[in-house]
């Protein structure tokens, strides 16, 4: 059982005992029951603030559940293979709902992580995606940081969103997870993987620790070529402005994290407010400068940080980084704030983790 194998956890000190997780935990085991014995039962939607442990909770029931018509998957992995589909039944009648079928026949609970919508193509097509789903018996369980009546706030359209959130609070029970401790903050104290302004070089200098290390060389991601910094078989380096500016997406960073077991970041800047976007507008001109603040000049680099992140803590890919500013201090906008938060609380999580041995 579920409860057994998180209290078992607590007990050999590998968890803190929190009731808040306690009650994610019943209700969890409780969806497993009842997929063990083919029984109907709600979907769930668990939401907290980061470092609450709610991706842990799912993997461990995910672990735990005992049949094989099941998948976990990060839910911007979830969305490009929704696409990809469509992009196959393209030109043919009522796509969603044969790629609904489609999932829906390969499985019986699908468990996503981060749930979180920013995108308007994706906030269309989910209303008819999940009641597809739904209406062929498939169960969610997913995370998020924002309670359902929260996602896409502020996104285009968004009264085109509402049927969706409105199907979610019918179809799953809601579980605020937050105890007010960030248990990935009190596991990481200090920060050897992470240097504000490294005038010594230290970064460089634990990457030569793995062995040999190629400077200044061309390595090939998704058919295009890419500069790193430094590079052998373990590690790989990037100035900031090469890895997370211009034509870069998830998938080049599925595919570094999946070729190295270390990649590090240079002249990571910090991602302000644009002041003089504001300043070039007249007085009478209050809104719009409040929009500007609002923004970070550096959002579409910022977004493929969050990226860069997401796909290295998914893949046990451990992140080294120089930035100017220390990790609470890099996103100072607000339009990203709750992405960056938990951007940055992955990253500290990762201070906890062990440099790994070179090969």
């Amino acid at each position: 059982m579920l409860q057994s194998a998180y209290k078992k956890l607590c007990q050999q000190q590998n968890l803190t005992s929190d009731s808040n997780q306690l009650a994610a935990v019943e209700a969890l085991d409780a969806v497993s029951q009842a997929l063990s014995n083919n029984q109907s039962v709600n979907s769930l939607y668990i939401f907290g603030p980061v470092g609450r442990g709610k991706s842990m909770l799912m993997d461990l029931f995910f672990q735990q559940l005992p049949i094989t018509a099941k998948v976990r998957m990060h839910y911007h992995h979830f969305m490009r293979e929704v696409h990809a589909q469509l992009n196959r039944y393209e030109g043919e009648e009522n796509p969603l709902i044969q790629v609904a079928e489609q999932w829906s026949q390969r499985y019986r609970v699908i468990c996503l992580d981060e749930f979180i919508v920013e995108d308007i193509g994706d906030a269309m097509l989910l209303a008819t995606l999940w009641t597809a789903l739904f209406n062929n018996n498939t169960v969610l369980v997913t995370t998020s940081n924002t309670p359902p009546k929260e996602l896409y706030r502020g996104g285009l359209a968004r009264h085109r969103f509402e049927p969706f959130i409105e199907l979610l609070e019918q179809q799953c029970n809601v579980l605020n997870l937050d105890s007010g401790i960030d248990y990935r903050r009190i596991k990481s104290q200090h920060c050897p993987y992470f240097f504000v302004n490294d005038n010594q070089n230290a970064l460089a200098k634990l990457l030569q620790q793995t062995g040999t290390i190629t400077t200044d060389s061309l390595i090939t991601i998704m058919n295009r070529p890419l500069r790193c910094l430094w590079r052998n078989d373990t590690v790989i380096g990037f100035d900031f402005w090469q890895l997370c500016s211009g034509p870069r997406s998830q998938r080049d960073y599925m595919e570094l994290a999946d070729q190295f077991k270390v990649i590090a970041v240079d002249a990571v800047p910090q991602f302000s407010a644009s002041p003089e976007q504001a300043a070039a507008q007249g007085i009478e001109d209050g809104f719009q400068r409040q929009q500007s603040l609002h923004l970070s000049r550096l959002d579409n680099e910022a977004r493929r940080f969050i990226a860069l992140v997401d796909e290295c803590y998914d893949r046990g890919c451990l992140l080294l980084i120089n930035a100017v500013v220390p990790i609470d201090e890099l996103y100072q906008a607000e339009h990203l704030k709750f992405p960056f938060q938990r951007c940055a609380s992955r990253l500290i999580e990762m201070q906890s983790w062990k440099f790994p041995d070179s090969v």
